[in-house]
């Protein structure tokens, strides 16, 4: 009984794996090509518009889209996974799960009309507030917000059936489509203002999407029952299980509460700084946020998707297995965040002046994204931690999450204005960091708790001694280089910031020889997830 016992948590570790690996894979490449080529899109926008511009649009319109969209779905996302069991059991799960899907319309209608609507009661005299542009950016993006919510039912069903090649596909289309969109809208000979430009940019990413998702369940034959009436009209959603529907509660809760922890920065920056530091702070963000954004976000999605529809089943040896395999993704993010750490303040004016020019490379920007690769490693700590918390608890941890959630949103709302006010934009990245910090060791606690009948020291978490000497010797030297080949940034030629990167490529490669030699527990983990997609296929 105990070897089957024990083969059977095996089984269900493999399971879990392959769902982290074959997600984390497939969600990977869409992130990396649709982030990529954003990336190279703001790289062209930022030489082409005026910092006070650009601040608007990558600060103040970024807040209106997430802002509905995670009030609006959010809550009905995880809910929907988590009332999917491991193994895809298509017909019992999706006839609850398609009806609380089209919830996210009619949210999505009202959050888009409040959201609008505030924004533009106080709106001010800023850019593009005479000549109308900024309201009907404004309404532009709340319109887009609204097409977009017509595809969660097509993405949820798409999630819970594991169809991650779908995601990849439409994501990279609809980037793709909104990066030729903005460049052809902010040509000079059309005459569009920059603001109206990224508003129309929006509707095409937002309709790309929509129709993308829904284009694969017509191809199926399967979208006529997603869309039956008593569906859209949201009759059949009063029927739903009520767990599931209490779990939509708590998720929306979260949703609500999360998306103040973790856009809190940029809110504070909206409201206290003007568009000018708005401009400078977004430029680092998105520059930032390509590493975190492109690796990060899809691990954790799948983290999540794994832990949450297998948790259910998790009881006795198999925590043990859950311990492991979580120790393993911590692990690999907390070398993510010592690496970033280790390469990133001394890289970051060289970063700048090659992709900006040596105009943005002479302000704030450098010094900001130096602070900003701390926030990183805490939001690679942080993230990978709370997708294991959210996907694990039951109703009496989320209601605790959900307390937790509202004092670290009111810690971070009242850090964050103090140090927006006395340190600028760097004080206001460091409150992020507070912040992050903080709710690691929140999901720290939650899982010795968690763990308590299996082994989970933290010290699993760790790298090797040589690890972290080798870590530390990196730093060293990406420092000196710096201060060798970069000793008057107001002076700096092509030749010296090229020697400087490639200085830092060269050492950053043998960085990973070494810890491909001395973490060999993480590599075989590794190479286990890898394995099992790979049968999986």
């Amino acid at each position: 009984a105990r070897a089957s016992a024990r083969a059977g948590s095996e089984t269900m570790g493999a399971t879990e794996g392959d769902v982290i690996a074959r997600g984390f894979g497939h969600l990977l490449f869409s992130q990396v090509s649709s982030r990529l080529v954003t990336f190279l899109l703001n790289v062209l926008v930022v030489r082409r518009l005026p910092p006070d511009v650009y601040g608007v649009a990558v600060i103040q319109y970024h807040l209106i889209t997430t802002t509905i969209l995670t009030f609006a779905r959010e809550g009905v996302r995880r809910a929907c996974l988590r009332g999917v069991q491991l193994g895809g059991k298509r017909g019992p799960d999706l006839k609850s799960i398609v009806p609380l899907s089209w919830l996210c319309v009619p949210q999505g209608l009202a959050w888009s009309l409040i959201v609008c609507s505030t924004v533009l009661a106080f709106s001010g005299d800023g850019v593009g507030v005479r000549d109308g542009s900024y309201r009907v950016g404004v309404l532009l993006h709340g319109a887009a917000a609204v097409i977009e919510t017509l595809s969660e039912p097509a993405y949820i069903t798409s999630t819970c059936l594991l169809v991650f090649k779908l995601q990849l596909t439409v994501e990279t289309v609809a980037s793709l489509a909104r990066c030729f969109a903005t460049l052809i809208f902010l040509r000079p000979s059309l005459g569009v203002p920059p603001l109206v430009a990224f508003g129309l940019s929006a509707v095409v990413y937002s309709t790309t999407t929509t129709l993308g998702y829904w284009a694969y369940f017509v191809s199926r034959g399967e979208a006529k029952g997603m869309a039956r009436w008593e569906h859209v009209t949201l009759r059949s959603a009063k029927r739903a299980d009520p767990e599931l529907a209490s779990a939509y509660r708590s998720f929306s809760l979260q949703a609500i509460e999360k998306h103040v922890l973790g856009e809190g920065e940029k809110f504070a920056m909206a409201a206290f700084r003007p568009t000018y530091d708005q401009g400078v702070y977004g430029l680092v963000n998105n520059l930032g946020s390509v590493v975190v954004r492109t690796c990060l976000q899809p691990f954790e999605q799948a983290i999540f998707t794994a832990f949450s529809m297998s948790s259910a089943a998790r009881r006795g040896s198999g925590r043990q297995v859950q311990a492991d395999l979580l120790a393993t993704v911590l692990r690999l993010a907390v070398l993510f965040a010592l690496i970033a750490l280790a390469f990133g303040p001394s890289h970051s004016f060289a970063v700048l002046w090659a992709s900006y020019g040596s105009g943005w490379a002479q302000t704030e920007a450098p010094r900001i994204l130096s602070v900003y690769c701390a926030y990183i490693g805490s939001m690679a700590l942080n993230g990978v931690a709370e997708a294991f918390m959210h996907a694990t608890a039951d109703a009496g941890a989320l209601r605790g999450i959900n307390y937790s959630l509202v004092a670290f949103s009111a810690l971070h709302s009242v850090t964050s204005v103090i140090l927006v006010r006395s340190s600028g934009t760097s004080g206001l990245v460091a409150a992020g960091c507070v912040s992050m910090l903080l709710r690691v060791g929140y999901c720290t606690w939650y899982a010795r708790g968690y763990f308590r009948e299996a082994s989970f020291p933290l010290s699993s978490v760790l790298p090797t001694p040589v690890g972290l000497a080798s870590l530390a010797a990196c730093a060293a030297l990406s420092r000196a280089s710096e201060r060798y080949q970069l000793p008057d940034p107001g002076a700096a030629a092509l030749r010296d910031v090229v020697g400087h990167l490639g200085l830092g490529c060269l050492v950053g490669m043998g960085l990973l020889g070494v810890l491909y030699k001395t973490e060999r527990k993480l590599v075989s983990s590794l190479a286990d997830l890898r394995r099992t997609a790979k049968k999986a296929d």
